[in-house]
């Protein structure tokens, strides 16, 4: 028997509640379909001009110094072969990159960083995995201004822990899933990692 707080109720009555709650449930259905499909051609129309994948006429392919399995990097930059937008999906080959350049600079006489800024996770941007040669000089005090510039950024009053120390663990198991984060590497020594609170403040360009 259905509830109700009128005293007559009749089988009429039960039988258009039921209707309308039908209908209400199609409508809501047919909205999430709608959203869907929208979300989808904006990944699509996004792939489409992205200049950083692979099979894009946009990229600068006399760039590409070398070609793995699921990254490919580039003079100053590292991307994904498919449109992903965290590192996380590839972490070994791009530490296997990853050390390739940093020896690569050490012969050199050269210092280096690496740098990545995961944010808007919804528009699922592509992921760049940046990194920056540096004078040794520069690279043996680097760590200090990260951390200084770390501590003072974002939110004052943040939910999430400011600086996450990575020397001993890798950002995929020092930030939680699905939040929004910056990183930096100091060559092959670990680094640091921010879990961003407030996107519209923090700065895109931060690391640099």
């Amino acid at each position: 028997m259905e509830k109700t707080d009128r005293e007559y109720y009749t089988l009429d009555d039960m039988f258009v509640s039921k209707a309308a709650k039908r209908a209400r449930s199609g409508e809501e259905e047919e909205i999430q379909r709608r959203k869907a499909i929208h979300e989808h051609q904006q990944l699509a129309a996004r792939m489409e001009k992205c200049p950083y994948c692979f099979d894009s006429s946009e990229l600068s392919k006399h760039l590409i110094i070398a070609i793995g399995t699921k990254s490919f990097p580039t003079f100053g930059l590292m991307f994904l072969l498919s449109h992903h937008s965290f590192l996380l999906w590839c972490i070994s080959e791009a530490e296997m990159f990853r050390n390739a350049l940093v020896k690569m600079f050490e012969a050199k006489d050269l210092d280096c960083v690496f740098l990545e800024t995961n944010m808007s996770m919804k528009k699922r941007y592509h992921m760049v995995y940046e990194c920056i040669p540096l004078p040794k000089e520069v690279g043996d005090v680097a760590p200090i201004y990260f951390k200084k510039a770390i501590m003072e950024s974002d939110e004052e009053w943040s939910v999430n822990k400011k600086l996450i120390d990575l020397s001993s663990k890798d950002v995929r198991k020092s930030v939680p899933k699905g939040l929004p984060y910056f990183s930096v590497d100091f060559g092959l020594q670990g680094g640091f990692a921010h879990v961003i609170e407030d996107q519209h403040k923090f700065p895109h360009y931060f690391g640099k």
